[in-house]
Order: C-alpha cells, then structure tokens, then sequence
C-alpha cells in the first residue's frame, strides 16, 4: 500500500521542465485550432484537404477506439476513469502500437496542417510531434514501474508509434501463432 503512495506521487509532481513544455505543447495546439478556421485551403491544393480528411479519419479511430478498448479490456472498476487499468492491453490498437491515443493527438495536428495549408501551422505540428514522442517516453517508463515484465515483453513486440512496422509485426505474430 505504501508504494501505491510513493507512484501517486510521483505521478502528481510535475517539474517546472513540464509545466513549461505542456505550456508550450497546449499553446501550439489551440493556436493551431484557430488557424484550422482561420486559414483553412489557404493555398487552395483541395487534394491536401482531403488527404488531411483520410488522416484525419485514422486519428480519430487511434484516439477513440484506444479509449474504448482500454476501459473493456483493461479491468477498470465501474465508474473509474480509462486510466486505471488493471490489465495491461495488447489487443485492438494496442496490438499494432504502444500508445495509440499519442498517435491519434499526432495524426490530428498532421490533418490540421494539410487543412490549413500554412508553414505557422507545419511548425506547431513539429513542435507537437517532438512534445508527443517525448510524452511517450516518460509513459514507457511509468508502465514499466505498474506492469513490470509483462510491459518489458510488450515493447519488445510492439513499437511506440509506427504503425507501419506495428502492423508488419503484427501479421507476422499472427502468422507464427
């Protein structure tokens, strides 16, 4: 009981390094948000709105079925939040990458570049992305600390982000099983 203790807090103590970077990652978000309305097809390439639309779609399957698939499968307590899984998941999204709802934030400042069609919004995609990818890292280690060896063996099989190579090795798992 007393280690479950020590994790809450170190889950709750947040460095100045990370407020600064959430500060930053929160700002390059809504101000990408408001030059989604204001500059949408600035340059008028309509095929860059709908390849946005495409990537669009498959964050919102990374972002919301993770979700879903976490609360079923993950041995959450009825009227918990999805954080509090119990179980580690490895199926669903989570078979093909770690962190799927990361993908899913990344995918969508992706789309929002291709809608806007701006170099402002491009670079607060980068900075997003950078801050994302980070993020993981940290989330690799906290899962390590709840699962252990179960988590170890997971990153072995599945990558963090790539969803390319994440479903290359999932066909191949598939086909040794």
């Amino acid at each position: 009981m007393n280690n479950e203790k020590n994790i809450e807090l170190k889950k709750k103590k947040l460095s100045l390094v990370d407020i600064f970077f959430t500060t930053i990652f929160t700002l390059s978000f809504i101000i990408q948000i408001i030059l989604m309305f204001l500059f949408f097809n600035e340059l008028g390439i309509i095929i860059f709105v709908y390849i946005g639309y495409i990537i669009w779609g498959f964050s919102l399957y990374f972002a919301l079925v993770s979700f879903w698939i976490f609360k079923k499968r993950g041995g959450v307590e009825k009227g918990k939040s999805y954080l509090h899984t119990t179980k580690l998941v490895d199926n669903g999204p989570y078979a093909i990458i770690r962190h799927p709802q990361y993908l899913g934030g990344i995918l969508f400042t992706i789309s929002i570049s291709f809608w806007t069609q701006i170099f402002l919004s491009l670079i607060l995609s980068i900075i997003i992305i950078i801050l994302t990818y980070q993020w993981t890292y940290t989330e690799d280690k906290k899962l390590i600390e709840k699962f252990g060896e179960d988590y170890k063996k997971y990153i072995a099989k599945v990558p963090r982000l790539n969803p390319i190579l994440g479903i290359i090795r999932y066909f191949i798992r598939k086909k040794r099983d």
